[in-house]
């Protein structure tokens, strides 16, 4: 054990190291992220005024499983995934 140790030890500790760094640099942020993101879906209601990732600018009509309903005119609605919504403009 001591002469495995001895010869690969720095060679694991490196890669221990690195393993730690793209973790938080690269795994956590993005969890996060995603945890904001669904909070974001989970939080859509009817009457919400929102914006969407194509720049369009409407009121929740209806709530679906996957998709929303959003009212951009009178008469016009758009229904879209809950992904293409980036973000509540009033509650």
């Amino acid at each position: 054990m001591q002469e495995l140790y001895a010869k690969y030890g720095s060679t694991i500790i490196i890669i221990v190291v690195w393993v730690l760094i793209f973790y938080f640099l690269v795994m956590r942020p993005n969890k996060k992220k995603q945890k904001q993101q669904q909070e974001l879906y989970n939080s859509l209601k009817e009457g919400v005024e929102v914006l969407t990732i194509g720049g369009i600018k409407g009121t929740i009509a209806f709530v679906g499983e996957e998709y929303v309903e959003i009212r951009v005119d009178k008469g016009v609605k758009l229904t879209l995934r809950k992904s293409a919504i980036s973000s509540v403009l009033n509650s």
